[in-house]
């Protein structure tokens, strides 16, 4: 018990101390200190609810509202160096038992070291070191994540909690984005839960669009599509009635808040994943009709500009391309064009690392001119640019060594899942099997979405890595004939 309250201690005080030490300067920040440390013993003493809590606090980026408004270290990073010792405890009581098990060092370890060593490397290219640096510590924190997950996510039981822990932190964030839409509270931010970018939804028509917790409602589609699969699966697999309602809930706000955040690529995502989930399932049509009509009302409450937003996609179309002045009725598809071919050029002059994590838009203005992309309004100049696509973001700052190791990631994660689904499914768990394609389902969402976004919320991404590598070690220790584990 000594040792779980230093860790607390030492974990909620900080680098240096001094965001410990604001705690003492209102009674708000003191009762949020006192209830941060007795929540990081009880993660030491009950590392499981631990990980739950790493889960929720990263999916709905609740540490940013502790972190900006009451100047408190943040709350995920805190609980995630707490698991992880626990971990490392737990491992150093069996010390003198040699049959016992120690450290979990999951195979997907080494494409996610590769990845880290590219992020490394590409900082030898780097003119902002800082920049460089501070991507190679988002990747250091979720390797930490992932080791935790790998270690504490050891049973078929915390498996399931871990995707219910998904589902309710998605229902949590889309009820406030579907209050936002349905009664016009856009006035309201809910504590950074429920931000608001007033942004063009057709030509020269601006409105206010729904983003959550992040910064702009592309990703916050992003991150709801992911969890659609998931809950959508618990819907259909779930046998207690009340579990089931909850599921059905879930997934009918999340594709509410999606579809309102007017992100054109999430709507496409969602769609597909839908399908293929039906597909997967084989669906038969008199199975399929009452889905469609508890959906149905989406089409109602969804605001209208949606359609029309939509409706902008036919410019993607080869008839639609530019014209000879080089204009499109959608001034983003234009934008996009001339941002992923920035990030190309830079690929092609630097081929191997790349010119730096997080350094394409110090380079932006050097390759703008290539392509006729000059910036004519003050307002712009020295504004943060970005590829507006994760695979030539990561060719243009990463080269092809980074470009490599992420795709060796995305192999080794459904490989992965592929081998956890096979062997929950020889061992007769249907369930569990399901469980396993929702969260491919929802690694595919993302990394369709990453077709038309950067990788400001790779953090994302890396939650599911590890979620597919501890789902692989779980499926490893059950087995076959018993369905164990």
């Amino acid at each position: 018990m000594s040792l779980a309250i230093a860790a607390g201690y030492l974990a909620a005080r900080g680098v240096g101390g001094g965001p410990f030490q604001t705690a003492f300067q209102s009674p708000e920040r003191l009762v949020l200190a006192i209830i941060g440390v007795l929540a990081l013993v009880l993660i030491f003493q009950r590392p499981e609810w631990g990980l739950l809590a790493v889960v929720v606090l990263l999916y709905t980026n609740a540490s940013d509202a502790v972190v900006h408004d009451f100047g408190l270290p943040s709350p995920l990073q805190v609980a995630t160096i707490v698991a992880a010792l626990a971990v490392l405890h737990r491992v150093n009581l069996r010390e003198f038992a040699p049959s016992g098990p120690g450290v979990v060092l999951d195979p997907l370890l080494i494409p996610l070291s590769l990845y880290g060593a590219a992020i490394f490397l590409s900082s030898l290219a780097a003119t902002d070191l800082e920049a460089a640096d501070e991507r190679l510590m988002e990747f250091l924190k979720g390797l930490l994540v992932f080791v935790v997950m790998t270690n504490i996510a050891t049973s078929k039981a915390m498996l399931r909690r871990i995707i219910w822990a998904l589902v309710l932190s998605g229902a949590f964030l889309a009820t406030i984005s579907a209050y936002q839409v349905l009664t016009g509270s856009y006035d309201n931010e809910f504590a950074g839960f429920g931000n608001i970018k007033v942004a063009e939804i057709v030509t020269e028509s601006r409105k206010p669009r729904i983003a959550g917790p992040l910064s702009d409602p592309n990703f916050y589609a992003q991150i709801l599509v992911m969890l659609a699969p998931i809950a959508l699966y618990r819907f259909w697999d779930e046998r207690s009635y009340g579990r089931k309602a909850l599921a059905g809930y879930a997934l009918f706000v999340v594709a509410l808040a999606a579809v309102s955040t007017f992100s054109r690529g999430g709507v496409i995502a969602l769609v597909f994943v839908t399908a293929l989930a039906l597909l997967q399932k084989k669906v038969r049509l008199r199975h399929l009709v009452p889905v469609l009509l508890a959906l149905l009302p989406l089409s109602y409450l969804a605001p209208q500009s949606v359609s029309d937003r939509l409706g902008t996609l036919v410019q993607l179309a080869p008839t639609a391309a530019d014209d000879a002045s080089g204009s499109v009725a959608d001034s983003s598809f234009r934008d996009r064009r001339r941002l992923m071919t920035v990030a190309w050029q830079m690929f092609s002059d630097h081929p191997l690392i790349g010119v730096g994590a997080g350094n394409y838009s110090v380079h932006f203005d050097q390759y703008a001119d290539q392509v006729g992309m000059t910036v004519s309004s003050y307002e712009k100049f020295g504004r943060e640019r970005f590829p507006h696509n994760l695979y030539l973001q990561f060719a243009a700052e990463l080269g092809l060594t980074g470009l490599l190791a992420f795709a060796a990631i995305v192999v080794a994660s459904f490989s992965a899942l592929r081998r956890a689904y096979g062997r929950f499914a020889a061992a007769g768990d249907i369930e569990s099997a399901d469980m396993v394609v929702s969260v491919a389902l929802g690694l595919l969402a993302f990394l369709m979405t990453s077709l038309f976004l950067h990788g400001t919320y790779i953090r994302y991404l890396l939650l599911f890595v590890a979620i597919a590598a501890a789902a692989r070690q779980i499926a490893l220790r059950t087995s076959p004939e018993h369905g164990g584990g």
